[in-house]
């Protein structure tokens, strides 16, 4: 899947990311679903139940964090799966296993980049667009690359270099959404708990994945404008194999 496709050489075609994520989306539909559902209706109901209560309401706000986390680098193998062979071949254990040893990673990734960008908009609005842009495929390049948390800024930085304000429509596209979905979550749980829990589900299960894809998507069409790199998986282990632009295609196999 190519995601250059409409945009001039070098150039990340942004038309291509939305319709390779919507693709990818209706290919792994359900094993996205069910990972969600394992993931996110347990931390729905913790954060719903524990409005009224400040312990409860802190423990909720951890495992939402750790959820999260661990939702967006399950995605993350999800597509890489997918971008092998069109398919979704890892079964849900080694799916939500291969993310286990990056938990605190992804998490600590997330805390760093969200203090820096947050800082960068408190003063002035473009530093903190720009580190936005910058850091927009952080977590895949964790997850994929199996990078540390400050390598991880540097590679995605180094990804996004010329073709950031391309990905500013998609990062623009998938902030709105995060901030339209907390604004609804947060009232619907103030307003009628039991509403807002099922909002919360429905928002974890069928959103959010969504949101992830766009950003691995991104990941790997970077990738493919700049080292012409795609993903292999070949059981549980992911590789990677280069391709080479003057190299014929290999015959059929005898």
């Amino acid at each position: 899947m190519s995601g250059a496709v409409g945009a001039p050489k070098g150039e990340l075609d942004i038309g291509g990311v939305f319709e390779s994520t919507t693709e990818i989306y209706k290919k792994s539909f359900g094993t996205v679903w069910i990972v969600a559902l394992i993931l996110m209706v347990p931390t729905a109901i913790i954060v719903g139940l524990g409005q009224d209560n400040t312990f409860l309401s802190l423990i909720g706000s951890l495992v939402q964090l750790i959820a999260t986390a661990w939702l967006a680098g399950s995605i993350i193998r999800v597509v890489q799966d997918v971008e092998a062979d069109g398919r979704v071949d890892l079964s849900f254990g080694e799916i939500l296993g291969s993310v286990t040893g990056k938990l605190i990673s992804i998490i600590l990734l997330q805390i760093v980049v969200g203090i820096l960008v947050g800082i960068g908009f408190i003063f002035c609005i473009i530093p903190g667009i720009f580190l936005m842009l910058m850091w927009a495929v952080a977590i895949p390049s964790m997850v994929v690359e199996d990078l540390g948390v400050f390598d991880s800024m540097s590679r995605s930085s180094d990804l996004t270099k010329d073709n950031r304000m391309r990905i500013l429509g998609v990062i623009l596209v998938i902030l709105a959404a995060y901030i339209v979905l907390a604004i609804i979550g947060a009232l619907l749980v103030a307003a009628v708990p039991i509403l807002g829990i099922l909002a919360l589900i429905v928002v974890g299960i069928l959103v959010y994945p969504y949101i992830s894809i766009i950003a691995a998507v991104l990941y790997f069409r970077l990738r493919e404008l700049k080292e012409g790199v795609v993903a292999v998986v070949e059981e549980t282990v992911i590789v990677e194999e280069t391709i080479d632009p003057n190299q014929p295609p290999a015959g059929p196999a005898v």
